[in-house]
């Protein structure tokens, strides 16, 4: 399993989750970088598909892929699964929220990451006990 993390998250929290995954070798899952794997700003029609036809999920703060109907289409067409982390509207969040956050919900992420009928969308939250569908 493959979960692609956008270039939205901090290089170094993709590092570290990588590093503590590829200590679970048994669990099958390959934790990556859109921007190392497709470039730097890349087109969301040229890394959307490709993690689609990877069978990967994605991790991202741009709740514009959801909002924007031509993005979350491609999304759908491609049936692929997306993790929305919403940020808080103020004071927004710090590294070490950010990190909180994922750790908290990892084990939720891989378990739908391979259950879950795709296309999906989910919302995590700081402060909410569960993820919200879109």
């Amino acid at each position: 399993m493959k979960i692609y993390f956008d270039e939205n998250f901090s290089p170094n929290l993709i590092a570290g989750f990588r590093a503590f995954q590829d200590g679970r070798r048994s669990e099958d899952v390959e934790v990556l970088s859109i921007e190392t794997e497709f470039g730097r700003g890349s087109a969301d029609e040229t890394w959307i598909p490709a993690v689609a036809q990877r069978h990967g999920v994605i991790i991202t703060q741009d709740l514009n892929i959801n909002r924007t109907r031509a993005q979350w289409e491609l999304c759908q067409t491609n049936q692929v699964g997306v993790f929305f982390f919403k940020p808080p509207k103020n004071p927004g969040w710090s590294y070490w929220d950010i990190i909180r956050l994922m750790m908290k919900w990892w084990d939720e992420i891989k378990r739908l990451s391979r259950e879950e009928h795709r296309p999906f969308g989910r919302v995590v939250e700081i402060g909410k006990s569960r993820m919200s569908d879109l």
